[in-house]
Order: C-alpha cells, then structure tokens, then sequence
C-alpha cells in the first residue's frame, strides 16, 4: 500500500491586508458577462494596435531600401507551411498579450492551476506547460528560416528576430526542464517554475517586488517576440501576401475573442481543456495495462496487488487522491511529514500547495505513460533550441534554410546528383561531417551513461569499433580537402593532427585527465566546425541539411536511451558520505585533473599559480552562488564512489574553500547544511564531517548540523576525532616509546588536542605543555594539571618535540631548528621546513584489496592513505550494520571511548603506518666553529650554521640572558628602523608577539631570545675570549683562548674549524671626546653620564630635573643624542611656567629627517640609497635636506659656522622619530650650540656660538657613541677560516646588512667544511 503521511500545518506567511479584500476576491466577485465583455474590449485594444504597428513598421520599411528578404525585393508569397506557421504565431501572440494584461484570464488560470495542486495532479500542470512550450517553441524553429534578410542583395544576415527567437527557444527549454523538476519532487522553491507560472504578483515586500518585476519583464519580453514574429513574416510577404496576412488576421482575432470570452464567461481556461485531453490520452494506457492485469487475475480481495511497475505507470488520479483526504490520514506508521491547506488563506495557498514536506516522498517521482509525455515534449524542445544555437552560432546559417529557398528539387534533378560523381561525393562529405557533429552533440550533452557503459569503455571491441570509425573520419576529412580552398586547408591539417593524437592517446592504457579528454574532443569539434563554416552552400548541401536536421530532431525525440534529466537520480545510495573541502583555491585542479596518478600525493602544476583571478572567481561563485542557484545538491562535488568491504564510500567536496571559513562563514555554514539536508533527503546512513567544516565557530563540530536536520532524521552524524584521536596516541607512543619526553601541543583547546594531552599524560607519562592564546583555555588547562604556554616562542624554548593540532603558519617560524612534529591537522603548515621531521599522525593506510574499483579522488593523498576521520565514517557504517542506534559523534571526545573506534577501524583493514622511532641526538666528535658575541651578528652566523648542520659554539663575555651590547642601551631606546628591517635571517617578527611597526631594545631582545630557540643556539655565557691563535693541524686551524668562572685565572683552550668574531662596533663606549670634556667636567664638578648609563630610574629623574630647570646639556648630535632629548621632552610637564630646556653641543651638523613623511618611509628610502654609488648617495641625502621643511628648520637652529655633513662616509644622518626634535628646537627647548670650549668653577659653559655667552649647567650626557675598535684580530683571514662580522659601514640598515654578510660567511665555510668532511 502507499505510504501514508501525517497532518501538520505550515505557518502561513505574514498577511499584510484583510483577506476578504484581497484582489483575488474582487476578480471572483465581477459579473461572467462582465468579465467576457472586458476580455472582447482588451482583445480589439491588441488586435487593432498590433495591426498598426505593423503598417508603421511598413512605412519605414519603404524608406530603406538597402535590406531584402531572403525571397527578394518583390517578398514572397505564403505557402501552406508559412501561412499555417504565421496563423499559429498570431493565436499565440493574442494568448500571451492576454496572459500578460488581463488579470482575468491570469485569475482563471491560477484558480485552475490551485485546483490542479489540490489534487496532487503536478504531472499535468508539467504535461500541459511543456506541451505548449514545445510547440511554441517548434513554430518558433520553423519560422527561422523565413526571417532571413540580405544586405543590398548580396550577403545574408540574421535579424533581432531571429537572435530574439534563439533567446526564446533556450529560454522555453529551461522552463520545460524546470517545471518538469518541480513535478519530480511535487513541489516547488521560490524561483521554481512551477510556483512562478501559478503564483500570484506580491508587493509586500522589496524581495516580492524584485520576482514581480523579473516576471512580468519575461513574460513581457516574450509577448514582444511572438509579436515581432508576426511583424516580420508580414513585411517579408509580397504585396498580395501582406492583404492575406491582415484579412487572416482579422478572421483569427474574431474566433480567438470569441473563445477568450467564452473562457470568462463559463469561467474554464483553455489549460483544462488541454488537461482534460492530457488525461484522456493517458488514461486509456491506463485502462488497457488494467484490463490485462485483471485478466492475468492480479486483484485479491477486491483490491489490486499493485508491483511497483503498476505504480509507476498510474497517473496522479490513481495514485493520489482527488482530494486531501489520502496524504493527510492519521496513519501511526507515518514517517514524512505534510502539509495541511488551509484554504482560507487564499492569498498564499500556492506557496502551501508547493510546499516541499506537502507530499510524502514515497508519493514523488515519475508518473509512468504522464512522465513519458512530458520527457518528450522536453526532448523536441532540447532538440530545436540545440539546433537552432548550432546553426546560427556554429555554422552561421539558419536550420531549415531549404524551407525559404524556393529550390523544388525534382526527380530528374535527383538523378542528376547519381550521375555527377562530384556532387554525389560534396554531398557525401558534407553529410558525414555534418552528421558526426550533431551526432557528438547528442552523445555529450543528450545520451546518459550508466556505469556499465563507462566501465566497458575501455573493452577491445570497443576499441576496435571506435578505431574503425575514426579512420572513417580521417578518410573523409581528407576528402574535404578536395573541396576546401588551398588557403583554408592549413586548419584541416590541425584537425587531422588531432584526430590522429586522439587515436594514439586512447590506444595506450595511461590515464588521462577527463580534461584533458574533454580539451581534445572541444579542438576537433570547434575545427571540425570551422570547416564546415567554410564549405559552400548549394541546393544540395542546403537539402542534406534539412534532412539530416529533421533526422536527427527525429532520433533524438524517439530515441531509447534517456538523456541525463531523465534519469533517476536514484542512484546506489551511500552507506558513508565524508564532507570535506579544498584547502587553497588552486586545489580545484585536483577535482577538474582526476584520474591523475595517486602514486604520489598530489601537487598543483606550476602553471596554476598565474591562474589566481580565475580560481578566485571560480571559489566566489561556487561558495556564494552554486548552491543558491541549484538547490542543496549543488553545494558539494561527489569526486569519489568505492565499495570498501561492505559498506559504499563516497567522497564528497564542499563547495568552499578554506578561506571561505573566515570571508564568508555563514555561506560556508549554509553550504554545509545543504550538503547534510541532501544526504538526508536520498537516505545516507552516515555523514562525516572533515576539516573545517567541523569548526566549532561554524557547527560547534557538528552539533548545528544535529539540530538542523531536527529529531526525526535518519542520518547518524559524526566528526571522526575519536578514531583521529587514538591514532595519534598510538602514533606517538609508536615514535617516542616508554621515554620520558616532553611535548609541546599546539591546538591544545580542540577536542582532539584535548583529548591527546590527556592519553598522553595518564598512559605514557610524556609531560605536555598546552599552547593556547585564550586565558581562560590556559586557566582550565591548569586546573587539569598541565603546564600552559600562550606563545609559540615558550614552545620553542620548552621542547624541541611538537604536536601540531592547528594550522598557524607562525608554527613554521618558531619551531626549532631539526625537530620532531607530529601533525594532526589537515593541512599542516611545515612543508616549508625541510628540518624538521612531519610525522603525519592523523592519516591511515587502508586495505587497497577491499575495494571494488580504483579511487578516483583521495583528498590529495596517495591511494593507499586515508585521514583517519574519513575511516571513520566506514566504522560508523560498521557499527550501524551490527545493529548499533543512531550515531551522533559532535561531542567531545572521550579517552576512554576513542580505543574501541580504532580496534573496529582495524578489523575493517585500517592501519597506523610504521615510523621510525626517535633516536636521542648524536654527538659530533669534529672541531667546531667558534662564534665569539652573541649580538645580533653572531646569532645570524649561528642560524645560518645550524640550517647547514656545521657544529657550533657562541661565546658571550657577560653572564645572563644579554646578548651582546643591547643590554647596555638606555632605557626607553626604540629601533629607528621597522620592524620588517630588523630580522634576522629565517625568523621574522610575527604580528602576534610584535604587533607595533616599530620595536624597542626590550623587545629586540624578546625577539633574540626566540630566534635562540628557534634555532637551537649553543651560547657559553660568561667566557670571555682572551685571544685568537692559529693551531698546528688542518682540522683544527684555530685555537680560542678564553677564561670563565670554572677556570680561576687560567686561561682554556678550544680548538675551532674556523672562527668568527661578532663583537661588534658598539660594545665599548665613547665614554670621553678628544678635547677632554670628561676632565673638564670633573674638575668643575658637574656630574655627567654616558648614553649608555642612562638605565636606572634615579640618572632618569635626575636627567629630567636639569633639563626642566634648562640646566641639561647633551654632548653629540647622532640618534642616541636624539632619541634621548626626545624621551626627556615627553617626561618634562608643559604649561604656562614650562622652563624646559635641553642645550646640545655639536661638533658638525648632519641632516635630520622625519621617520615618515606622508607616504614615505625613511628606512626604505635607506634601503633603496644604500644600493646607489656612493657619490649618489651624498646627492640624494642634500636634495631631502633642501627639500624637506622639518630637515631645513634643524639645520637653521645651529650657529652657521659649525661644518655640515657634505660626504655620508658610513654615517647615518638624524631620524626624528616622533617630530620632538623640529618642534623643540622651534619652541626654544631645545637649543643647538657648538662643541664645548671651556667650563668655569661656577659650572657655566661656554659653547663655540661665537656670542662670548655662558650657560649654567647642573648634568650633562655624553652621547658620544663607540668606540669602533676589534681587539682580538686586526684583520680578517678568509682564506684560512678566520672572519669578522658586523664591522661594515652601512649605516642605513645596519641589521639587515649583518644578515646579508652572516650568509655569504656561512656560504664560504660550508664549502670548506663539505671538502674537509669529505677527506
């Protein structure tokens, strides 16, 4: 018995005015006469305006004398297919005028359309609409070749009628096949077919206004066609064929009101005429397959034993009932919900009718002999519009062109063609080529392939046939060449070359991309094409193509083999469905390149990365706009079907990309949704969720998706992170053994991460350290008991063995140098790190002998390997074989639990791949090379020595965690330079950690201790290195000579490789000038300092009390003087009685420039100066100094007889980082002097100012700077091993400039290493 379905009522839209004044209810109350009077009134206002336009269009007519029909000037005269085509296009333009401006006949209809869904009969509203349309769009076909016009008598052209007839042909066609798919699934969405053609023009809202405007316009647009139809068969006639069309006119208007009133006044449409024929003509295949049925005795009880077939073959009369009554019976067994109509809201009963839960799926499908008819009709539609686009598009000419020729082929003239052996091969090789394109057209577009088909592709009689027939092929084509002229023959060549390629490349067993399949079958179709363009019309081509065109419109309509719409979507549904997505936009190649080799793990060709626009738009559309458009199963690509043992696997791709998930979540939400609705919908048992599209910011990893499908579903739901989970325990356990080792676990907060922290801890005993941004994630974290870090750079310090559970591209920057990482996320962000050793936790190897077929997609992964939530899915398929309830894995994971997932993954043939086990470091017995400072220079030699795996050793004179002299700045000191100049080689500040442009010396420091980390730098603190000496033997060239805290005096020896010394320009200060300021300032007692002194908060306060009494003088105009006036400013008050004043006493005046002015930045100008001459250099720095108003203003402040900067030589000029220095020195704050000449007992100092004045001054600072200077070598000695580092005389981008010289050092003495390892 049919399936019975359960009441319930839909929510009815919001009503925005009384019902009883709705205008429904005013059309139902006019008077029949009314109405039909009204209808005779719209009718004449048509008819007799139509006619007018038509004589308008005359009189232009005969102003222009440059366009003829394709009959000639005099026009020509209606034959009987003419006369009938033009009646036909008339009685359809006066019905679609009608339909578009009498609400009349729009009520009528939609009431007997109501009437119809009230019914269920869906499949005769398809019936009905595609029979029309097909006919519609049959006459529109065939008048095509009679609107064909010539160019001052000699080339033909196509008119906006005919382009416009092409537009109505596709456009009838896609509303036959959408209707027909609304019939299917008996119901319709907002933009369905069927709800468009019945529902009624709302304005409630500006959506409503939008799907108004967009009906009315294409009905509107298509009444206009017809009527330019009729226009022009009219102009194109002769004289006395014109008189004819308008007297047929008049007498076919007067029957076609006469029934248009007649339909008023009854109140019944000429669409229930037509169903009520539609019902006759099925219903008598109907009473005859249930007379032989009875006579077969299949009726038991007086009730028909009805076989699926018999179902199949009933109407809707039969199979639903006439009423409501059958689809709303309370039947206990009832498990799809319907919706009840309440009549009463007759404002939107066509929305309830087409609803989606009205009609039990049971109840949805075809139709039988009803479907049949309606797959016909759309067959004779597809046929017309695709030869219509092919012949207007493809050979730029009309179909049916013998039609309007006026050429009577005659028996003698026929028996002429068999006796001229030229004409009979013309027409030979016209027709073959002409055959074998509409022939590839039907079999691409038009012929379904089921799986037998596809799989005996490849069979050797096959092969053999399809041999044979493109030699055929290559045979006529150069036949062709006969006919071609020599200049056109170059593109037959192509086509040979071609065709000869295909036949080579099907003959070898090598898998081919199908695209590249594809691309070669559109080369030969797109030249095969051109030829045909290029082969000259005659009488007899023009009779061939019309017979082989009716032929082939015949075959296609009549033709056994179903085309694609057709067949049932029905398909073997699968057991478990894993969702997952493409990571980066150019992975849609994996998709559109399959079958490609899955020997090695797919990687995108070269050649795709130019490609970026295109798969930008490419991922736009198909996230935002795919599933939108084509309902819920267009929001993913099934790229993969595979019997894995028992159980069908399919692989299905979201339609987002991984940059969807932050761009555009609630679409990628959406999209997901979708997906789950339609594996719900076609009866999926499992649906797994992989990557992303478990997020918990999306789905709350997969518990949306649980609550979105309701309580009722069917579908189990699951994330697969218990079986990803266990995998990576034993994984781990696997690699690391019983050792106590520490790890470091990014993704700690995830439900896997979380899960794995905890097997680790309670099983193995590994001690973990959990990375987590979030302060609440680290709180609860520690309330568990494990230690928590909130920067990757803690991570780099704790271990040097990581878990990556999250992809963060700063993963890769920050883990040390030669690690160990086991990776669980899908991507993992290492494959730039070559150091580092990926062990993939979270992928399985499968059982290759249990599937039925070869995969076609594996996610990227080679054809053996399967992430471990994909595997998943196949033991929650397992499980639902055994008998288990409905799975709903979205929670958490549980520890305990996670075991029995990979115990049943195993048993179905799933294993943890092999890995070699971690072995503990092996010490390297061989001389070392020794760096001595671990400033930024000797860092950068040292990580540029651990990528090279050359055995190293920083020495660093002070104890601590310093490096170098950047802990002996002034407080408050910040880098002139970004941050992007300041990096090191291999490690960049992330944004994370230094989110500023700029950095200070603490936070420099901050990021030199991660760049020790990251590199697993050996630093020795507190050895200070005595001398340097070369040693006795080849592989020891160098001996270091140095004493620490555990040598009590005695000075050590360290043998080195080769040695480098890092100690910098700036490790000994300047702490006197050569003038003795020093001395003077001591005998007058005024206490002064160093700019390297200035780090304790009491030289600070004492520092900013001078400067606010104007009693503080700064000795030096470089960045260290500026930098520090400009952080005394900022601490000194302001206000009415502001005594500030800072005196700077200077030497020479170098340029001061702005940091940033506008746009421009002055370190990368600095970096774009320091590669010119250097004569340029000094060019470029006095043309800013001229130019800028800021540099002008500083350089104006100092006494005009102290020296300018006129040679750069090394130097770098001031930078003004904040504009402190250009505005105090305009306020009067600060005060420029020349070089100090004396100081008197009383603490006055008198500067060069040539005024003979004297200042009061209570503290002075020495920003004198370093002494440049290298104690332990003199001089470098490559050629033997010994280098000096960061010495140079670039001054714009100092640290920038260390990197570049550590590299090109390391280069030096890997060569040399690599020659001496080798020996």
């Amino acid at each position: 018995m049919p399936q019975q379905c359960s009441r319930s009522t839909l929510p009815l839209p919001k009503q925005t005015h009384p019902i009883e004044n709705s205008p429904s209810s005013l059309v139902r109350q006019v008077d029949p006469l009314v109405r039909a009077l009204n209808t005779v009134m719209y009718g004449l206002l048509v008819h007799f305006g139509t006619l007018w336009m038509i004589d308008l269009a005359q009189r232009q007519q005969h102003n222009d004398s440059s366009y003829t029909s394709a009959a000639g000037e005099e026009g020509r005269t209606p034959s009987h297919l003419l006369s009938i085509l033009f009646l036909h296009e008339y009685w359809v333009y006066l019905q679609h005028s009608n339909v578009f401006g009498n609400p009349l006949l729009q009520h009528l209809d939609r009431q007997y359309g109501i009437a119809l869904l009230k019914k269920n009969q869906h499949w005769s509203i398809a019936g009905t609409l595609t029979a029309y349309w097909s006919r519609e769009c049959l006459c529109l076909f065939l008048c095509l070749p009679f609107l064909q016009r010539q160019y001052n008598g000699e080339q033909y052209y196509f008119t906006s009628t005919q382009y416009m007839i092409l537009y109505s042909l596709i456009y009838h066609t896609i509303k036959s096949r959408g209707v027909r798919e609304d019939a299917l699934k008996r119901s319709s969405p907002r933009f369905g077919i069927m709800r468009l053609v019945i529902d009624k023009f709302y304005l409630n809202s500006m959506a409503e206004v939008q799907v108004t405007v967009l009906r009315l316009f294409l009905q509107g647009f298509d009444t206009y066609i017809h009527f330019c139809v009729v226009r022009d068969l009219v102009l194109l006639s002769s004289p006395g064929g014109v008189a004819w069309c308008i007297s047929s006119m008049h007498v076919l208007f007067t029957v076609w009101v006469v029934h248009a009133a007649l339909n008023q006044f009854f109140r019944k449409s000429t669409a229930s005429v037509m169903v009520q024929t539609w019902h006759a003509l099925t219903a008598k295949k109907i009473d005859n397959d249930a007379m032989k049925t009875a006579e077969k005795g299949d009726f038991i009880g007086g009730k028909e034993n009805a076989t699926n077939e018999d179902k199949d073959e009933s109407t809707e009369g039969e199979s639903l009932s006439s009423g409501n009554s059958s689809l709303t019976s309370s039947d206990n067994k009832s498990t799809t919900n319907v919706v009840q109509i309440i009549d009463a809201n007759d404002e939107y009963v066509v929305r309830q009718l087409l609803h989606h839960e009205r009609v039990c799926n049971s109840l949805k499908g075809r139709q039988g002999s009803a479907s049949s008819g309606v797959d016909k009709a759309i067959r004779l539609a597809t046929s017309v519009s695709i030869l219509a686009a092919f012949f207007m598009i493809g050979i730029n000419n009309v179909p049916m062109q013998w039609l309007s020729s006026g050429n009577i082929v005659a028996t003698s003239d026929m028996c002429n063609i068999f006796q001229d052996q030229s004409r009979v091969l013309s027409v030979a090789l016209y027709s073959w080529l002409l055959w074998g394109l509409l022939y590839g057209i039907w079999a691409i577009f038009l012929k379904s392939r089921s799986d037998s088909q596809l799989s005996n592709q490849s069979s050797s009689s096959r092969r053999r046939q399809i041999s044979f027939i493109r030699m055929a092929d290559f045979t006529v084509m150069i036949g062709v060449a006969y006919l071609l002229p020599p200049e056109s023959k170059g593109m037959l060549l192509f086509t040979l070359i071609v065709l000869t390629g295909k036949s080579f490349i099907q003959s070898m067993d090598i898998s081919f991309p199908r695209i590249v399949w594809n691309g070669l079958l559109a080369v030969e179709f797109l030249t095969k094409l051109r030829i045909l363009r290029m082969l000259q019309q005659s009488s007899d081509t023009m009779l061939t193509s019309f017979v082989l065109t009716v032929l082939w419109s015949l075959w296609v309509v009549t033709n056994a083999n179903p085309t694609p719409c057709e067949v049932e979507k029905q398909r073997e549904v699968a057991d478990a469905v894993f969702l997952g997505h493409p990571a980066e936009l150019h992975d849609c190649w994996a998709l559109w390149l399959r079958p490609y080799s899955l020997q090695e793990r797919w990687q995108a060709p070269s050649w795709v990365w130019p490609l970026w626009p295109f798969h930008y738009v490419v991922g736009w559309y198909v996230c935002n706009y795919r599933q939108r458009l084509f309902g819920d199963k267009a929001s993913f690509f099934c790229s993969d079907t595979v019997m894995y043992g028992n159980a069908l696997m399919q692989n299905w791709v979201a339609t987002h990309f991984a940059r969807h998930f932050v761009t555009n979540p609630r679409q990628v939400k959406k999209n997901i949704e979708a997906a789950a609705r339609h594996a719900e919908e076609i009866g999926v048992k499992v649906l797994c969720l992989g990557a992303l599209n478990k997020a918990e910011s999306i789905n709350g990893g997969g518990l949306g998706i649980v609550n979105e499908l309701g309580p009722r579903r069917r579908i189990s739901v699951i994330h697969g992170n218990h079986l990803t989970s266990a995998a990576v325990v034993e994984t781990i356990h696997q690699v690391f053994g019983d050792r106590k080792v520490k790890f470091f676990l990014t993704g700690a907060s995830s439900k896997v991460g979380w899960a794995v922290a905890q097997a680790l801890r309670d099983r193995h005993a590994y001690e973990v350290l959990c990375h987590s941004t979030d302060p609440g994630r680290r709180r609860f974290f520690r309330e568990h008991g494990f230690a928590s870090a909130a920067t990757l750079a803690e991570g780099s310090a704790f271990s040097k063995y990581w878990i990556v559970g999250k992809y963060d591209t700063a993963v890769a920057q920050l883990i040390p140098q030669n690690s160990t990482a086991v990776v669980f996320s899908v991507p993992h962000p290492l494959g730039v790190r070559s150091d580092v050793r990926v062990i993939e936790a979270g992928t399985l190897h499968m059982d290759l002998q249990k599937l039925d077929r070869p995969r076609s997609f594996t996610n990227k992964l080679r054809a053996h390997e399967i992430f471990a939530c994909h595997a998943a899915s196949a033991v929650a398929a397992y499980r639902l074989e055994k008998g288990s309830a409905l799975i709903d894995e979205v929670g958490p994971v549980d520890p305990q639990e996670m075991d029995s997932w990979l115990d049943d993954a195993k048993l179905l043939g799933f294993q943890i791949p092999t890995f070699h086990p971690v072995e503990d470091d092996e010490t390297i017995q061989r001389p070392a090379v020794v760096i001595v400072g671990s400033g930024p220079a000797g860092l950068s030699a040292a990580a540029m020595l651990s990528q090279k795996n050359i055995p190293h050793i920083v020495l660093e004179a002070q104890p601590g965690e310093s490096f170098g002299s950047w802990s002996n700045h002034f407080a408050g000191l910040e880098i002139t330079t970004q941050k992007k100049w300041c990096n090191l080689p291999g490690l960049s500040m992330n944004n994370k950690d230094f989110p500023e442009e700029n950095v200070s010396a603490e936070e420099y420091q901050r990021y030199l201790q991660q760049y020790v980390h990251r590199f697993n730098i050996n630093i020795r603190r507190g050895v200070k290195v005595v001398s340097v000496e070369k040693g006795g033997s080849e592989e020891c060239p160098w001996v270091v000579k140095y004493e620490d805290s555990s040598s009590l005096g005695n000075t050590q020896l360290l043998p080195a490789f080769s040695v480098i010394v890092a100690t910098g320009k700036h490790r000994v200060p300047n702490k006197n000038t050569t003038d003795d300021v020093a001395g003077k300032l001591t005998t007058a007692a005024i206490q002064f300092v160093h700019s390297t002194e200035m780090c304790d908060g009491a030289t600070w306060e004492q520092a900013v009390t001078a400067a606010r009494n104007g009693r503080l003088c700064i000795v030096g105009l470089g960045n260290s003087a500026a930098d520090l006036a400009a952080l005394i400013l900022q601490r000194c008050p302001t206000g009415e009685k502001d005594t500030t004043q800072i005196h700077i006493a200077a030497r020479t005046v170098p340029p001061v420039f702005p940091r940033k002015r506008f746009i421009f930045r002055v370190d990368s100008l600095g970096f774009l100066v320091r590669l010119m001459p250097q004569f340029l250099q000094d060019f470029f720095v006095h043309l800013l100094w001229t130019m800028i108003p800021s540099s002008k203003l500083c350089n104006a402040a100092f006494p005009s007889h102290l020296k300018r900067w006129t040679k750069i030589n090394g130097r770098v000029p001031v930078i003004d980082k904040h504009g402190m220095i250009a505005s105090g020195l305009q306020s009067g704050k600060l005060v420029g002097h020349g070089p100090i000449l004396d100081i008197t007992s009383d603490r006055n100092v008198h500067f060069d100012d040539r005024n003979g004045s004297s200042t009061a001054i209570d503290m002075v600072i020495l920003a004198t700077g370093y002494k440049e200077e290298c104690s332990l070598v003199d001089r470098e000695d490559k050629l033997n091993g010994m280098y000096k580092i960061g010495f140079g005389k670039d001054r714009f981008l100092p640290l920038k400039s260390i990197g570049d010289e550590a590299k090109e050092i390391v280069e030096e003495i890997s060569k040399v290493y690599d020659r001496a390892l080798h020996l």
